[in-house]
């Protein structure tokens, strides 16, 4: 496979991420490329970002990203020690997000209902809102 064939096997993630309290600590996210692991797994996630918020937005492009379905999960860390606050039943003290921002009547949503496809050479839009 040559570099041109690979290169045009790419596309792009815009991720603009909104709904922030407060300017304050970092937005944590992890983008999976697959099921296995989804929302919380490390080991699993494609890729591990922290970004920095400004004005109660936190932004990030990501290029050569390979095609194919990509789901995100975010979360903001107020003191950022890289762990989400959660209550003692579990359910998450700092605000949180998902790709395709689904409902969470039912819980955490699946990888599939939380993915997008990302297409060679095209520029997908991931915006979440944090809840």
């Amino acid at each position: 496979m040559n570099i041109s064939q690979v290169q045009s096997n790419l596309g792009t993630i815009e991720l603009h991420i909104s709904e922030t309290n407060s300017d304050n600590g970092v937005i944590q996210l992890l983008i999976f490329d697959q099921s296995k692991g989804w929302p919380e797994s490390l080991d699993h996630a494609w890729e591990m970002v922290r970004l920095p918020i400004e004005k109660g937005i936190a932004r990030k492009t990501f290029k050569d990203v390979p095609a194919g379905n990509y789901a995100i999960t975010v979360f903001h860390d107020h003191d950022e020690d890289g762990a989400i606050r959660k209550n003692k039943v579990g359910y998450p003290l700092d605000e949180f997000g998902f790709s395709n921002n689904p409902s969470l009547v039912f819980g955490i949503p699946s990888y599939e209902k939380s993915s997008k496809k990302v297409n060679p050479g095209k520029v997908t839009l991931f915006e979440i809102e944090l809840r």
